[in-house]
């Protein structure tokens, strides 16, 4: 029970940090000799409309995870879902960061907190699987 609340809390704290306006970098070039990176929510549509579809689809499936782990709190067995939907998280959020160059401090706890999340849920299947 107590992974289960763990969970949902990292969950919690991912979805507040992917709603601050720091968590996805977009490099701009105004001039061929500068540079500016500005900053959006991982829920913005202003890296979506500039191709990056990772940053949305890791937001919309971590609000997925966290109403079924919500779900999983009741006895619904919820855990292999809940498992491949934070593993394409983490694989949308390396791909963002590889092809977009989309990095940041947010980025990078955002991402240990889904895979702190998908360690848990690996332990809760193995106890459940004795």
């Amino acid at each position: 029970m107590m992974r289960k609340i763990v969970s949902v809390c990292c969950m919690l704290i991912t979805i507040i940090l992917m709603a601050l306006p720091f968590g996805v970098s977009m490099t701009f070039a105004p001039s061929p000799t500068e540079r500016v990176t500005s900053y959006f929510s991982y829920f913005s549509m202003m890296p979506w409309g500039y191709g990056n579809w990772f940053s949305i689809i890791t937001a919309f499936l971590s609000i997925i995870i966290l109403l079924l782990l919500l779900a999983g709190m009741k006895k619904v067995n919820v855990r292999s879902a809940v498992q491949i939907l934070l593993i394409i998280c983490i694989i949308s959020h390396l791909l963002s960061w590889l092809l977009f160059n989309s990095g940041s401090i947010i980025g990078v706890c955002v991402m240990a907190l889904h895979i702190a999340v998908l360690i848990l849920q690996i332990l809760e299947n193995r106890k459940f699987a004795k």
